[in-house]
């Protein structure tokens, strides 16, 4: 299948590596049964080269029910008919950040593995990791500069408001580089694989509703000028100003100094 106009338009780059996709199907799937799934959700499957592992490991391992989420129209139809073959597979056509959470969350616990667009990557990731109780592990590709933000050390230039938000409920690891010969056709740009699991949250905001909201207001205000001190880049924000006075968090420390107690302090000041 060649490389049309419109798959690069819509972000696809297909992994040629099976090496590195029997790996990720075997992580996904070993672990997604340790921890008592029943499915695994694949985004974006393009010709297969994970998908076809990822069957393999399941028909071994117990795990009954296998969704695919396919943006790009040929591909999706293409799968359909194909499902006699995998028994468990349901095919959702359609941008994965529209699909009802009813379509992939209703057989939860699930894992889950992708080769993510580079375009939707971190919008992808936002929505999935809302879900910590539902998903015991995560496999995902990402253009390299994004997961290195997933998984920065606080103080490091990649440390931003992403790296704070993902990993006070995820742990994340990685898993291999990717150069871009791994591809078909080749990115301009380095990916890497992570594998993400729940762990108990260091700063105890919700995920969903308004308490969720406040702590994302915080972390975009006080990331929103990164290289100035707190109380002046959070001048703009009355109510981020005056969280940080009653948190007693050191107003001269710039946003990527701040400790996780120090983020606790700052979050317990928020009005309720």
């Amino acid at each position: 299948m060649p490389a049309t106009g419109k798959r690069r338009a819509l972000g696809q780059h297909f992994l040629k590596d099976r090496a590195l996709a029997e790996t990720i199907a075997e992580i996904a799937v070993s672990r997604g049964h340790q921890a008592g799934c029943q499915t695994l959700l694949e985004i974006g499957p393009g010709r297969g080269a994970i998908t076809l592992p990822l069957a393999a490991q399941l028909a071994t391992h117990g795990i009954h029910n296998f969704i695919l989420s396919e943006r790009d129209r040929e591909l999706a139809r293409q799968w359909s008919e194909r499902r006699h073959e995998f028994p468990g597979m349901r095919v959702e056509e359609g941008d994965f950040l529209e699909l009802p959470e009813e379509k992939w969350l209703s057989q939860a616990p699930l894992a889950v593995a992708s080769n993510l667009p580079y375009s939707a990557g971190t919008a992808i990731v936002s929505r999935l990791a809302r879900h910590p109780e539902s998903i015991p592990v995560m496999v995902l590709m990402f253009q390299a500069e994004v997961a290195a933000r997933l998984r920065a050390m606080p103080g490091t230039k990649s440390w931003g408001s992403l790296s704070v938000w993902i990993q006070n409920y995820w742990d994340v690891q990685k898993l291999a580089s990717v150069p871009p010969g791994a591809f078909s056709p080749p990115p301009d740009v380095d990916s890497e694989v992570v594998v993400l699991t729940p762990r108990a949250p260091r700063v105890p905001a919700a995920l969903r509703g308004p308490e969720a909201q406040k702590w994302e207001s915080l972390l975009k205000a006080c990331f929103a000028h990164r290289r100035k001190m707190l109380r002046s880049g959070l001048s703009s924000s009355e109510t981020a100003r005056n969280a940080l006075v009653r948190s007693g968090v050191d107003g001269t420390k710039r946003a990527e100094a701040l400790s996780w107690e120090e983020w606790n302090r700052l979050f317990a000041a928020l009005p309720g």
